[in-house]
């Protein structure tokens, strides 16, 4: 008999799967800044094609909508720094930032209009790849009293990957929409979700979060 065949046969790598928790979920929307989303933002003048990016905007809308329905909390993430001496070695990676882009306090790091972020909604401000890197993601997080945490934004295989990934090291539990994420390096999209389901995060698509989160009662 075949080892899959047998009844003590376990596979190493199950697929996550987990569901949301009731008044315990949150939405973590990583970096949807207009340098990164806007035609005319930094990557796009730099000639970076950021169609791949840009196929989050749809998709985010909508589950917004679905989650603001359910009072469940919107926590948005921006990535900048003041320049090069505070950025550490991602400028020695993009140096197509060495002269601009993703900087603090410009138009560039806002959130990008057309999600028409909320006044009351959290917003923590990162300056590496992961948003619990020495922010208070965590602290929010835990007054929240989350236990789910969608997780969606750009870039799949960088921010998203590293966030997702430290949220599980603090025993939440990440779950990727995958219509929700986008990258640069396109090629590396489905990669970086493979890795992520058997190893750290959910990755479902946009139709069953949206379906989960319409059958949520309103969170207190």
């Amino acid at each position: 008999m075949a080892a899959t065949e047998s009844p003590e046969f376990t596979a190493p790598f199950a697929i996550i799967r987990w569901h949301l928790v009731p008044s315990k979920t949150a939405l973590v929307i990583i970096d949807p800044q207009n340098d990164f989303l806007h035609p005319d933002g930094w990557y796009a003048k730099q000639g970076i094609d950021i169609s791949h990016m840009r196929r989050v905007i749809e998709p985010t809308i909508e589950l917004l909508a679905a989650v603001r329905a359910k009072n469940i909390p919107v926590i948005w993430t921006r990535h900048g720094t003041r320049g090069a001496r505070d950025a550490g070695p991602l400028f020695d990676l993009r140096p197509f930032l060495k002269d601009g882009g993703l900087r603090q306090n410009t138009w560039g790091y806002q959130i990008y209009d057309d999600l028409a972020p909320a006044e009351d909604d959290w917003y923590i401000e990162k300056t590496r790849l992961s948003a619990f890197y020495n922010t208070n993601l965590e602290v929010v997080l835990r007054g929240l009293g989350a236990e789910t945490v969608l997780t969606i934004g750009v870039l799949t295989n960088q921010c998203v990957a590293a966030t997702s990934k430290d949220a599980m090291y603090r025993d939440l539990k990440p779950i990727i929409v995958e219509e929700c994420t986008g990258t640069t390096l396109p090629h590396l999209h489905e990669p970086a979700l493979e890795m992520a389901k058997v190893g750290w995060s959910e990755v479902r698509s946009l139709a069953d979060a949206l379906d989960e989160v319409r059958q949520l009662p309103i969170a207190n």
